[in-house]
């Protein structure tokens, strides 16, 4: 039944059960009877207008409803961006308050849902051409060992040594891939504890000192007297740096510089910056350099390696140790990607969740 129909009942009934008692009161008062026919009159044409007041009255109400059954079945069609107007009594424009916000939500966590599911198929698809690429290369040179195409010793030596590199490749992007999923799992904690960053950035330089030797690459580095001491996880920050040092050393010329400073910021978080002499990044490419598989102009990306990930969970571990982590470049003059963490936890000794 019709809401409409509902109130028009319910207003009959009211007024059948006035005109009832009231045609009762008549009788038992003996009151002539042309007073009784006016008396009479007049209480039916009260009990109509009544009516058509009411009806009035219930209109907005039922027309509210009436757009939001509507409005609903634009939602269940997946049609999201739907908002009604806000009116009628304060019952309704609150139920109206309330499906507009419901409505609004509902598009964003749908919008991201396609987002995600975008980011998905393109994840899928570039670690399918990213492990495609080096089996393909794999199987080529095992193919050509089995077949006895390989004669004289050094070739057979260079292709053993491609293989090893292309295994490195596909192992290096496995465990990106496992670090990342575990990360987004939530299901590791950090294990923090205080550090000097002098010491922490030393032995880090160490573990690239042979890729700093191989391009013959000098380390120009500005610690302030006094560096505070920050909380982090070793092996998780560790990551970081290497991942920023390492991405530095790839992108900068031979005989090149890389400059690494640290500072404090306003007492309460330290700066630290790698900045690298290399081709940079180009304005349009900037911003999406921290987005998973991510690669800056595929065509270079094939000269240096690299699967895009590691800027990717560079930033959410920096993220999950309550730092931000940036990004500034220009074409031919290098690029310099800063960290900024908090110097001490909310709580002495705190353990987070990644």
């Amino acid at each position: 039944m019709k809401i409409k129909w509902i109130f028009l009942i319910a207003n009959g009934v009211s007024v059948l059960m006035m005109f009832t008692f009231l045609t009762i009161s008549y009788v038992y008062m003996v009151l002539p009877n042309n007073i009784i026919f006016w008396l009479s009159v007049i209480t039916i044409c009260s009990s109509v207008l009544s009516s058509v007041i009411h009806y009035m009255f219930t209109k907005p109400v039922e027309r509210s409803i009436h757009l939001l059954a509507k409005e609903s079945q634009e939602i269940a069609k997946g049609n999201f961006d739907r908002k009604l107007p806000v009116e009628g009594p304060f019952e309704i424009k609150e139920l109206t308050n309330r499906f507009n916000q419901m409505s609004e939500r509902l598009n964003e966590a749908f919008f991201q849902i396609k987002q995600s599911e975008m980011s998905r198929k393109e994840l899928v698809a570039n670690i399918s051409h990213d492990l495609r690429t080096p089996m393909s290369s794999i199987k080529a040179f095992v193919s050509a060992i089995q077949d006895g195409v390989v004669e004289d010793e050094e070739t057979f030596k260079q292709y053993l040594k491609t293989i090893v590199l292309e295994t490195e490749r596909l192992d290096q992007l496995i465990q990106q891939l496992f670090q990342l999923s575990l990360l987004d799992s939530g299901a590791i904690k950090l294990q923090k504890e205080e550090i000097n960053i002098d010491e922490f950035l030393l032995s880090v330089f160490e573990h690239e000192q042979i890729h700093l030797q191989k391009k013959k690459i000098e380390l120009n580095i500005d610690l302030p007297n006094q560096i505070p001491k920050i909380d982090v996880d070793k092996s998780y920050f560790e990551k970081v740096l290497f991942n920023l040092l390492d991405n530095a050393i790839r992108f900068s010329p031979v005989n090149g510089v890389i400059d690494i400073k640290v500072q404090p910021v306003k007492d309460k978080e330290l700066l630290i910056s790698i900045r690298d002499h290399g081709e940079g990044i180009s304005e349009e490419e900037l911003p999406h350099i921290f987005e998973r598989m991510y690669r800056v102009e595929k065509s270079r990306n094939q000269q240096f390696g690299g699967a895009g990930l590691g800027l990717a969970i560079a930033k959410t571990i920096v993220e999950r140790h309550g730092g931000t982590i940036m990004a500034e470049s220009k074409v031919k003059k290098g690029s310099i990607f800063s960290i900024i963490i908090p110097i001490k936890n909310r709580e002495e000794g705190e353990s987070g969740e990644l």
